[in-house]
């Protein structure tokens, strides 16, 4: 079994190699990464589980111009579906919260990013809701079960 250290490149084919780093987010029990993948033809950022952006020691706004694709954490879209806990002890990106930040990028680069990993209870899992139509609207895609991406 070959054990994994951040920043250090793992080959998992000769046409797929895998770097995983590490994020901000509830590292009381374990570290928490994402990985950069490289493919034979294109390269992904793949951050399912992170703190709010800017407890990150990277701008996520630049990581995303140097990838194909960005599939990022979108576990609740906003704190209003959090009716039950202190919002503020909620440590993950909010959607409003991510498309706020990347307002920034043009229509190439938002298209590159995926929102992935919701909560139940996030309203973006049918598409037919206002909010997931806002972030469509915005330029940005929302992953869905089953969808390929080739590398």
């Amino acid at each position: 079994m070959t054990q994994i250290e951040k920043e250090q490149s793992i080959s998992l084919t000769p046409n797929l190699i895998v770097t995983p780093f590490l994020v901000s987010h509830r590292d009381e029990y374990t570290e928490t990464v994402g990985y950069r993948i490289k493919g034979p033809n294109k390269t992904a950022l793949f951050i399912p589980d992170i703190d709010k952006w800017n407890k990150w020691d990277k701008s996520i706004v630049e990581e995303i111009k140097k990838v194909d694709y960005a599939f990022l954490d979108a576990t609740f879209y906003s704190g209003k579906e959090i009716n039950n806990r202190d919002v503020s002890q909620i440590p993950h990106p909010f959607i409003i919260e991510s498309l706020e930040m990347f307002k920034t990028l043009d229509s190439i680069e938002r298209k590159k990013v995926i929102f992935i990993h919701f909560n139940h209870t996030n309203p973006v899992i049918d598409l037919k809701n206002n909010e997931a139509k806002n972030v469509l609207d915005q330029g940005f895609n929302i992953g869905r079960i089953n969808e390929l991406y080739d590398l």
